[in-house]
């Protein structure tokens, strides 16, 4: 053994400062560590008992951790007691007789009934010169603490200090990575949470119908919850609940309760969120029974459906016995986000459904009205003849005459026919070889009905000799639609116009002219072509389109302006024009006006896309029959 170590086990002083090197050394924790140093501590100055003081900034108070009595916790203030006064000062107090000394606080001797004869306290400071921690040793056995105690003690706190410092900045490096785990943890979560309603907003949007969206968001909400039951209800318009119920990937029934009763009755009778185990057993059992649930559910949460405040349905989830006891907070968590986003997508998604039915409503009367409208004419022409009919005695005009009638009813039936096929989406092609004369003679009759008694100058001009394929029906109806609309304009332009006032105010009688004076508005039809296609032009001098509606003029029900307009007769003419492989196509007539450019295949003898093309190989060999004035 060599002499230091025989040195420091014959003075206990120098065995005190070793142990507390060791203790300095290890890997302990802040409270081991301190136990370790108040027992060397006690040890080396001989004292009944030793106090440690950490300081605690956040509060400017001092908590104990004592060795060599009972264990207690105390809370000392700067200045409080002889240690809070070493705290507050930074110096030591070495008395041989506490009670004399006004700094000392008793009160701790009378609850444990201890008396406290000298007293070492002593800061523990830091290397640059911070306080850590108050020391503090009472009753020296055998007298009272000497200059040689102060300084072995103050020689084993600097010792400490250091150890201390790295203790306490380990602990709350520890504490703070706790937090940190705890912190992505959480993160994490609100992460999926994120994910979730990303997905469950996506599946809403993209689905096409109500059913297939409610499908989609429950099989998202069941995966995440991994649930055994998920039910969402909305009210049924005939009365009762229509209940959407899934039990996993390929478990999805629907479900028509006469009556808002079963466990989700209760969310639209009091639309608050509830779990239905926290009801009796009985009242349970009955919910359950009138709920159709196949078994009573062990654990769940029913929650309401809402947007803006407004109550819009129910949605519970569930899980079977022999489960899940209770859910857990993350749990709730998810079936509340989940609710929220539920309610806002399906409240819009009711909402939307109910316009788009005003909407289909509104449409459907728009285009009776529109078919109702244009079979006037010929209703009226058809009538008419009918009347010479029941007039005339000569067989060869009565034979004219019931053509006549004949021709007004299919113009009646190819009209009807061109509607149903637009609300049908129907692109079916009847293909005929057409001279582009013919076709401008057969525009030419349909025109002077258009614009018969309209004051409209008006012309149709052949650039084109030569023929086509194409369905020469659907190309004149959709022409004579072009027309249509420019008297419509002129028609409107008219009416807007005020009338001229005389002086006082009324209005004047127009001047009777000498002679008709020529008509302002004009309107033209050009049959050209440019290359493989045939080019269809309207123009006119009217007032053109607002080019606030330009980008919707060829939106099916988009109108303008026009009090008895529907806004099919574009939407016609565009499907007319991509049927046959072309466009149609908008834009301003130089000076003022409208130019609509209607571009078709020249022959579709090829085409062989989505339409279905029938072929009649015949051409216009005699000049049509022209409608009747």
């Amino acid at each position: 053994m060599s002499s230091k170590a025989a040195n420091s086990e014959r003075d206990p002083r120098l065995a005190a400062v070793a142990k507390v090197a060791r203790a300095l050394s290890a890997p302990m924790s802040l409270a081991e560590l301190l136990n370790e140093v108040l027992a060397a501590v006690r040890q080396a100055v001989d004292a009944d008992r030793a106090t440690l003081y950490l300081v605690d900034d956040t509060e400017e108070c001092l908590t104990s951790i004592a060795v060599g009595g009972p264990i207690r916790q105390i809370r000392l203030h700067y200045g409080q007691g002889i240690a809070g006064w070493v705290a507050q000062t930074r110096r030591t107090v070495n008395v041989k007789d506490a009670y004399q000394d006004a700094r000392f606080d008793a009160s701790w001797d009378l609850e444990n009934g201890y008396r406290t004869r000298s007293m070492l306290c002593q800061p523990v400071l830091d290397r640059e010169d911070n306080l850590v921690a108050v020391a503090q040793v009472l009753n020296k056995n055998g007298g009272w603490f000497s200059v040689a105690d102060e300084e072995l003690l103050a020689t084993i706190l600097s010792m400490a200090a250091i150890s201390i410092v790295n203790a306490r900045l380990a602990e709350k490096l520890a504490a703070n990575n706790k937090e940190l785990v705890a912190a992505r943890h959480d993160l994490a979560n609100r992460v999926r949470e994120i994910d979730m309603l990303y997905d469950l907003e996506r599946e809403a949007a993209r689905s096409a119908t109500l059913d297939e969206a409610v499908r989609g968001v429950m099989e998202r909400i069941m995966s995440t919850l991994d649930a055994d039951l998920l039910e969402v209800a909305v009210r049924c318009e005939a009365g009762g609940l229509i209940v959407y119920r899934s039990t996993g990937p390929d478990g999805f029934e629907l479900l028509q309760l006469p009556s808002a009763k079963g466990l989700m009755g209760k969310l639209f009778s009091s639309p608050q969120r509830y779990n239905p185990c926290e009801l009796g057993c009985a009242e349970l059992a009955q919910l359950a029974a009138e709920e159709q649930l196949p078994w009573v559910p062990a654990a769940g949460l029913c929650v309401p459906l809402e947007r803006d405040d407004s109550l819009v349905g129910a949605m519970a989830v569930y899980w079977r016995p022999g489960g899940h006891a209770s859910l857990t907070l993350p749990q709730e968590r998810v079936v509340e986000l989940s609710a929220d986003q539920v309610g806002h997508a399906l409240g819009q998604r009711m909402a939307r459904q109910q316009v788009d039915r005003q909407d289909r409503l509104a449409a459907i009367g728009s285009a009776l009205s529109a078919v109702l409208h244009d079979l006037k004419t010929p209703v009226t022409v058809a009538s008419g003849y009918v009347q010479l009919l029941k007039l005339e005695d000569d067989a060869a005009e009565r034979a004219q005459l019931a053509d006549l009638v004949l021709a007004q009813l299919a113009k009646m039936t190819e009209m009807t026919r061109e509607v149903l096929s637009f609300a049908r989406g129907d692109r079916d092609l009847l293909l005929r070889k057409v001279l582009i004369p013919d076709m401008a003679e057969e525009l030419r009759a349909a025109l002077t009905s258009v614009f018969e008694g309209a004051h409209v100058l008006w012309e149709v001009r052949c650039e084109d000799r030569g023929f086509g394929r194409f369905d020469l029906n659907k190309v004149l109806r959709a022409l004579v639609n072009l027309a249509r609309n420019a008297r419509d304009a002129f028609d409107a332009m008219d009416a807007a116009q005020p009338p001229r006032l005389a002086h006082d105010g009324e209005a004047a009688p127009s001047p009777e002219p000498a002679q008709p004076a020529p008509p302002r508005k004009r309107f033209a039809m050009t049959l050209a072509s440019e290359g493989d296609q045939l080019v269809l032009t309207a123009e006119d001098n009217g007032p053109g389109v607002p080019r606030e509606f330009q980008h919707r003029l060829f939106e099916a029900f988009a109108s303008h302006g026009k009090k008895d307009g529907t806004g099919i007769g574009l939407a016609m003419v565009r499907r007319v024009a991509m049927a046959h492989g072309g466009d149609v196509a908008y834009r301003e007539t130089p000076g003022g006006g409208a130019t609509f450019e209607m571009r078709i295949t020249r022959d579709n003898q090829g085409r062989r896309n989505s339409e279905r093309i029938y072929n009649q190989d015949m051409s216009l060999a005699a000049p049509p029959a022209q409608l009747p004035p």
